[in-house]
């Protein structure tokens, strides 16, 4: 005996997109010649993502204003790159930026533990691995060069 089956006609789906993480960022106001003597301007950036595997933060220690331009730029021109970019302007802090295809870049945060430690972060990841898509990456850029100004 031969059991047939009939299935009922599929349509074809068209997978959507999804945004792995989300990503949000402030910065910590130190100093700057506005509301210090200091002719530096000082700001340490806060990076919070989420995802349905829960949430992260990472923290990068107080940078001046053209260490916080290149951050921004670097965000902003990872995912035109062939192969992996890495931000290493502070000591003992890296990020290494992959692009994974035409809309989606790899990001792995890293930073010394020990200096983590030091520094009194304890609330900081220490090495981080997240996804965000290009568009998610120029806003941060904009965000970050923002912050790098002066007093708001």
């Amino acid at each position: 005996m031969v059991l047939l089956k009939t299935l009922p006609k599929v349509a074809v789906s068209v997978e959507v997109r999804s945004m792995p993480y989300s990503v949000e960022y402030s910065a910590q106001h130190f100093s700057c010649n506005i509301c210090t003597s200091e002719e530096l301007s000082l700001n340490a950036p806060k990076f919070v993502f989420s995802s349905n595997k829960g949430v992260s933060t990472f923290n990068l220690p107080p940078m001046s204003g053209p260490e916080m331009s290149a951050l921004s730029l670097f965000f902003s021109t990872s995912a035109s790159f062939p192969c992996a970019v890495v931000f290493d302007h502070i000591p003992g802090f890296q990020i290494t930026a992959t692009v994974i295809d035409g809309c989606d870049v790899a990001l792995l945060f890293h930073a010394d533990h020990e200096l983590i430690h030091f520094m009194g972060l304890e609330g900081s990841a220490n090495l981080l691995n997240v996804t965000l898509g290009t568009s998610q990456l120029d806003v941060l850029a904009e965000q970050v060069l923002a912050s790098a100004a002066n007093c708001h």
